[in-house]
């Protein structure tokens, strides 16, 4: 029998088809088991799938879950639709379109924002009736994920905070959010648990979301781990095996005690990456993590997490790491086994994603463990691709957006890859069906 942990008090610190399983929650008393790795299994629904090639992919549909990693080149963007039609958005940045070293071309064009593409991306696949995104909750306030002001062309009125509009904080304004959760409001500056801002347009989102809450546009909260802050708005009853929980936030990490209960450990983390924010989405026997840029002592203390409340060959999904950078797979989560079936990252430049972490996953190097894992990331720099065309054959798919799509209940799901040269937003390939673990 499962037995649930209590939650600590943190007050102080802080379509196609879309059929159930039981659900293995972040908070229960329980490892988890199994092998690694996991399999894709025929089903009779495969040939109306492949028949979706070349085709704008159908809409979302009550039941399933989507997972929506957009790309323009210029930044990360992920939108996640809930079974329910629940919406919530994880970062919107905009980076200058000659930024970094060796970026990859902005998509579709050079002449159209980023965040104007997100806005036009999110209107399309967004649940009909719907127009306002009900959850905005940035990972971390680096430009690539909120915006920049060398981005900026615009500035709100001075009674509106005068915060530059780029990324996240111009987004607002095409496709406005109901609730903010991010990890510093209220005060946008250091205390006890929040680090120093880090970022070129974090002190405008402080603004931004200072002027929304007094004004009434959208409510405000503290991201706080070992919570649900982000719930199903719709019908909630309909769907008691989906749970969005909090995992980490300023260094702070949900995991186990000697006991076996579940707290808050960790301590105020440096600024910038390691302060990230991060989800675990559990649907039927599902499982989902993403948590930012996280790096550093923090990303260690989230594979504890793991460890604890997924368990070795549990994990069905997982967003990587600081695009998957050198720094983007810590220690602990190599000895913990971490092994997700599938991998989606983020990339912007010709070093993400980083040949040699490639190198490791695919070739067993560095005490990377060999396991069945179907590798996705929106962009692959064409000077990359030739340079490491060993490495870049073995991923699963690249350049475009990611669409994973699961089934109604959680048990199986698939991953799209979709054109990312215009806005018909048609399937390139189809990955699945994948059996949940």
């Amino acid at each position: 029998m499962k037995r649930f942990l209590w939650l600590v008090p943190l007050a102080a610190m802080i379509a196609v088809g879309c059929g159930g399983g039981s659900s293995s929650m972040p908070w229960e008393d329980e490892l988890g088991g199994g092998n690694n790795g996991g399999g894709t299994n025929p089903d009779d629904n495969q040939g109306q799938q492949q028949e979706l090639i070349g085709k704008t992919l159908p809409a979302w549909s009550e039941g399933c879950l989507d997972i929506h990693l957009i790309n323009t080149g210029r930044g990360e963007c992920n939108f996640y639709i809930l079974p329910d039609g629940t919406t919530l958005l994880i970062d919107a940045g905009e980076l200058p379109l000659t930024y970094g070293d060796g970026p990859c071309p902005q998509r579709p064009s050079s002449v159209i924002r980023p965040y104007e593409t997100y806005a036009r991306y999110i209107k399309h696949f967004m649940p009909q009736g719907k127009s306002a995104i009900d959850y905005c909750a940035p990972s971390h306030f680096h430009i690539d994920h909120i915006g920049t002001p060398k981005a900026a062309t615009e500035t709100a009125p001075a009674e509106a905070g005068g915060y530059r509009k780029s990324g996240l904080l111009a987004l607002y304004d095409l496709v406005p959010y109901v609730h903010v959760i991010d990890n510093a409001y209220p005060g946008y500056k250091e205390d006890d648990v929040t680090p120093a801002l880090d970022g070129e347009l974090a002190q405008d989102w402080g603004k931004f979301v200072t002027w929304g809450v007094q004004a009434g546009k959208f409510t405000g909260a503290r991201f706080t781990p070992g919570t649900e802050q982000i719930v199903l708005l719709n019908n909630k009853d309909a769907y008691s095996n989906f749970r969005v929980f909090n995992i980490c936030a300023n260094g702070f990490v949900w995991m186990k005690d000697a006991q076996g209960k579940g707290y808050v450990g960790g301590s105020k983390s440096d600024k910038g990456n390691p302060s990230c924010c991060g989800i675990h989405i559990t649907y039927g026997k599902f499982d989902h993590v993403a948590c930012g840029d996280l790096t550093s002592t923090s990303q260690n203390l989230f594979a504890n997490y793991y460890r604890d409340f997924i368990g070795n060959g549990k994990l069905d999904s997982f967003k990587t790491h600081h695009h998957f950078g050198a720094n983007s797979w810590g220690s602990k989560m190599r000895e913990y086994g971490f092994n997700p079936r599938v991998v989606l990252n983020h990339s912007m430049y010709k070093g993400q994603p980083n040949p040699e972490m490639l190198d490791n996953i695919f070739n067993q190097k560095n005490n990377f463990p060999f396991w069945v894992k179907d590798f996705f990331t929106t962009n692959g720099h064409s000077e990359a691709v030739a340079q490491y065309a060993e490495l870049y054959n073995k991923l699963a798919g690249y350049n475009g957006h990611i669409v994973l799509r699961v089934d109604k209940g959680g048990d199986k799901f698939y991953v799209y890859m979709l054109d990312d040269s215009n806005f018909e937003y048609k399937v390139k390939s189809i990955h699945g069906p994948y059996s949940s673990k």
